[in-house]
């Protein structure tokens, strides 16, 4: 969204609906955002069973996001990789873990893109793997 030139805002302002619409133009008004709002909850939710090194890929037509939380039961990392290849090499997020701690990891999966989460040192297991697809 681009930003339009308005009035000057500091923190502490009370900003008004009427305010906010004048500032931020079409694109930024609450209407608007309140449409894109409501598209969060046009969403289905899956717990799929997944391994870790495992190339998946979504084939869904919609965007996908994906949440991986991993256990340690000895200090490791891990690495979320995702992009258009059928082998994916673009590193979108990593976590290090501690032994008897947890990691999180997360992306949002373009359609038709592959990703994995590969270990890079250490003994992970998932504990949850969470996906939610676009309707």
């Amino acid at each position: 969204m681009a930003w339009n030139d308005g009035v000057n805002v500091a923190t502490g302002d009370l900003i008004t609906a009427s305010a906010w619409n004048n500032y931020l133009g079409l694109t930024g008004s609450l209407m608007y955002l309140k449409t894109e709002t409501d598209k969060l909850d046009d969403v289905s939710h899956t717990e799929p069973t997944r391994a870790l090194g495992t190339i998946y890929q979504n084939t869904g037509g919609k965007i996908r996001f994906i949440s991986v939380n991993l256990g340690a039961s000895a200090n490791g990392s891990a690495t979320l990789y995702c992009d258009a290849n059928a082998s994916p090499t673009d590193v979108i997020a990593s976590t290090t873990v501690e032994t008897s701690l947890f990691g999180f990891l997360a992306s949002i999966i373009p359609p038709s893109w592959y990703y994995k989460v590969v270990v890079g040192s250490g003994t992970l297991n998932i504990q949850e793997w969470h996906e939610w697809d676009e309707h």
